[in-house]
């Protein structure tokens, strides 16, 4: 069976280390769509060890706390599906505070784009850093 997460692991990532990753999502539904994805082919966040899943959250809020620093947003929703891609991984969207269920269900549904800066991956990179 093939994996996207397995096959092409990424070649530029916000994050890395043996365990895990973090990238910026192609789809730019919000400026700072990122997923942290586990390295090892499992679904379910249950299916990790008490270390490896507190080192995943680690990681997650590492690179939520560097998101929202960079967008200078409020909030950032967290969304586990493995739909598409049955492999571990978490989305993070940061929105603002003020936006409504229907506004960040647009977001979730990728039916909009934000613009990204050429350097707000390194910006990410630098606060994930600190």
């Amino acid at each position: 069976m093939s994996c996207a997460f397995c096959d092409s692991p990424p070649a530029d990532p916000l994050y890395a280390d043996d365990r895990c990753f973090v990238v910026l999502h192609e789809d730019a539904a919000v400026r700072g769509h990122a997923m942290v994805v586990w390295r090892g082919h499992v679904e379910n966040l249950s299916d990790l060890g008490d270390d490896d899943a507190r080192h995943l959250l680690d990681v997650c809020r590492t690179a939520e706390r560097a998101l929202l620093a960079v967008t200078g947003v409020e909030r950032a929703v967290i969304l586990k599906l493995g739909i598409q891609t049955p492999h571990l991984h978490l989305h993070l969207y940061p929105v603002s505070a003020k936006l409504d269920r229907a506004a960040v269900q647009e977001i979730i549904d990728a039916k909009t784009r934000d613009e990204v800066e050429a350097d707000f991956a390194e910006k990410v990179r630098e606060r994930m850093r600190e």
